[in-house]
């Protein structure tokens, strides 16, 4: 039997064992990408802009859609006591709309879970 063998197998196998620790503690930490899962609240209203340009901006920020009626612009839409729909002006009515849908204004349910719409309303607040 090769002594130095068997230490080297030894080293071996724990770096590979140190490697895999590593790695598993690595993305332990991680999480899908632009969660705030684990975030500083402050970086919320930043994860909420990039979902706002990614779902709302291309219609409550264009100014030539061809539609009967432009959807409403957001900017401000805590600073009133009613949403343009004339329902109140509260977190649990924008989540509401966000998930269902309003009019022409489709449901993103199957496109934002729970902590999207938390980050979009935390982004909304500042708009």
């Amino acid at each position: 039997m090769n002594l130095s063998g068997g230490i080297g197998g030894r080293e071996q196998r724990s770096s590979k064992v140190g490697l895999a620790l590593l790695l598993a503690v690595s993305l332990a930490g991680c999480s899908r990408i632009g969660t705030t899962n684990g975030a500083r609240p402050a970086e919320a209203p930043l994860r909420g802009k990039q979902l706002y340009d990614q779902f709302c901006a291309m219609c409550h920020d264009a100014s030539d859609l061809h539609l009967i009626k432009d959807p409403p612009k957001l900017d401000g839409l805590f600073a009133k006591p009613t949403l343009p729909s004339g329902a109140p002006a509260t977190d649990d009515q924008v989540r509401k709309t966000i998930l269902d849908g309003l009019g022409i204004m489709p449901p993103f349910e199957q496109n934002l879970d729970a902590e999207d719409v938390n980050d979009l309303l935390r982004y909304l607040h500042t708009k």
